[in-house]
């Protein structure tokens, strides 16, 4: 039988982090990295669908929580893209020391937005799946916030949106980042799934997203599914998932 074990590993930043591993029957040759998103942990439904999953194909799975979420180490507050990037390099290390052959990247909103920063980067990368990630987490703060609030998000040093306490350093980081010329240096084989009712990131992002992709790469447009998938749409991103990681991780 697969297993699941807690596991706590060390970003550079020193934050201890809390994650969860999935262990299939057999030493596995591929192993993959789940990212959750904002306001979320790995307690996730989604990842803990995929986990089990992914263990049950053969594979390792890491779910963890980034640092300013869930279990691990930093204030909810500080969250940032960058961080979260950091965050997986860690990540990576813990499922490269296990000793797998392959790895891959799931990430959900903004964690598939930090999976696809660090993709970015160059280490060796399988395969990559994001769900509902933005392109431009940039063009939140003019989406949902008025000039004045953000004027005053800048100034005061933090803000409250949606009961949650967010610095200006999220601002500041949102503003330094490149998402779209860093995927245009992907070229691992990439799914992109999207919600075209997805109120929180657009659905034109997700075109976006797999038009900048440079390798293998499959779009999934999910009829009528919001940012927060549920039901039938949940499964079909998990099967989506699954399959892709399967073919490019195990094949």
């Amino acid at each position: 039988m697969p297993s699941e074990e807690r596991v706590t590993f060390f970003n550079r930043r020193g934050q201890r982090l809390c994650g969860i591993v999935h262990r299939p029957d057999a030493p596995p040759k591929a192993g993959a990295i789940l990212c959750h998103g904002m306001g979320s942990s790995k307690e996730s439904e989604k990842f803990i669908m995929l986990g089990r999953e992914m263990s049950a194909r053969g594979m390792l799975a890491l779910r963890f929580d980034f640092s300013c979420s869930g279990e691990s180490e930093g204030k909810s507050e500080a969250v940032t893209y960058s961080g979260e990037a950091e965050d997986i390099a860690a990540a990576y290390d813990v499922v490269t020391e296990s000793g797998v052959e392959k790895i891959g990247l799931v990430g959900s909103s903004m964690g598939g937005t930090a999976a696809l920063l660090f993709a970015a980067r160059g280490k060796p990368i399988a395969a990559l799946a994001t769900i509902a990630a933005p392109v431009h987490p940039e063009n939140f703060a003019s989406r949902f916030l008025t000039e004045q609030q953000r004027r005053e998000w800048r100034e005061c040093g933090s803000i409250v949106y949606n009961g949650q306490r967010l610095n200006s350093t999220l601002l500041e980081d949102v503003e330094s980042i490149d998402v779209a010329a860093a995927v245009r240096k992907i070229s691992a084989p990439a799914l992109v799934i999207h919600g075209d009712h997805d109120a929180t990131v657009p659905v034109e992002e997700g075109h976006e997203l797999y038009a900048a992709l440079g390798g293998p790469k499959r779009l999934v447009i999910l009829k009528g599914a919001d940012h927060r998938l549920t039901g039938a749409d949940l499964k079909k991103a998990v099967d989506e998932t699954s399959e892709w990681l399967t073919e490019y991780l195990l094949r």
